[in-house]
């Protein structure tokens, strides 16, 4: 009985074989899913910046000055409104700009703030990453929670040469000092400078941060084309009055470190009408001057020049330049 039972299920089992081959067969093989097509983004464009006309600068036919006469170790002097360059002395060679680099800083945060129409608003806001600068840093005494207009920073910056005030309006523009510093080379390249590179906001030095005389003196063209940057760069004294962070009010007076526009010094000049001071052990002193002669107007850039070497050299220029 169970043999006849085996058999039976055996049977069945060997009928049904056919059907399962055939059901396997016969069934959809499964379809390929399709390659999804690559997403195209759109390409990322650069920040947009006013359109400053550079124009082409040229070597005058005679230099003014021979460069044994020049006592700074790297200068140009050029007759922006003619384009000529009048004075060259290791203009081309690369050079740590220190605190010349505010130029390009002030620049960029004013190119923000007067389109925004933000000039006068209390929008720069002291962080604990704006404090984030070396300790020997030359500062404007600001403290986190305080709350400037973009105008007031720009006078702390341009005038006292506060490495704190600059990341301020370098926040204030891009949100950190990181991506400031990627704005700065791209206004670099727009401008055609061919040997800077920024790698702060403040021009602390550092091997990877550095210009020319020249590239100098085209940032420092740009700057001077906004006649208030000029004016704040001109101020020698500014009180500003702005609040702490619980909002009481506080008074500070930033005064220039740039002497040629205090009256009151032996340094002063009636050519100048804005600077900027620089100093660093690598860079030795350096500083840029915006003059004016006869409804000219020039740029002096003073590169690598020792102590008591800049206004002797600023004014042996105006006496061969303006006399």
């Amino acid at each position: 009985m169970r043999r006849m039972v085996a058999a039976v299920v055996l049977l069945g089992i060997v009928a049904l074989i056919p059907t399962l081959v055939g059901f396997k067969q016969d069934k959809e093989a499964p379809t390929p899913a399709e390659t999804a097509a690559p997403k195209v983004e759109p390409m990322k464009q650069g920040p947009v910046f006013p359109d400053i006309k550079m124009g082409t600068w040229h070597p005058s036919e005679t230099m003014l000055l021979n460069n044994e006469d020049i006592p700074v170790g790297a200068m140009t002097f050029v007759n922006v409104d003619k384009q000529e360059i009048l004075i060259d002395k290791n203009a081309n060679d690369r050079v740590f700009p220190a605190s010349t680099t505010k130029l390009m800083t002030a620049l960029l945060a004013y190119e923000k703030a007067s389109v925004a129409n933000e000039l006068d608003q209390p929008l720069i806001s002291i962080q604990t990453s704006t404090l984030d600068i070396p300790w020997d840093s030359h500062i404007a005494h600001l403290e986190i929670g305080d709350t400037l207009t973009v105008r007031q920073a720009l006078y702390a910056t341009l005038l006292e040469s506060g490495n704190d005030a600059a990341n301020s309006l370098a926040e204030y523009t891009s949100g950190s000092t990181e991506a400031f510093v990627q704005l700065m080379n791209e206004r670099a390249k727009v401008l055609g400078l061919t040997g800077t590179h920024f790698v702060n906001a403040h021009g602390y030095s550092d091997p990877n941060h550095y210009t020319t005389a020249n590239d100098m003196a085209k940032i420092t063209y740009a700057f001077s084309t906004y006649p208030e940057l000029v004016e704040i760069a001109g101020t020698y004294e500014f009180k500003a009055e702005f609040n702490d962070k619980d909002g009481n009010g506080k008074r500070r007076w930033w005064y220039h470190l740039g002497s040629s526009v205090n009256e009151r010094s032996i340094h002063y000049s009636k050519y100048v009408t804005a600077t900027k001071t620089g100093y660093t052990d690598e860079s030795g002193y350096t500083m840029v001057f915006i003059m004016k002669h006869q409804n000219e107007t020039y740029i002096l850039v003073t590169m690598q020049a020792k102590s008591g070497q800049t206004f002797p050299t600023m004014r042996l220029v105006e006496e061969k330049a303006f006399k």
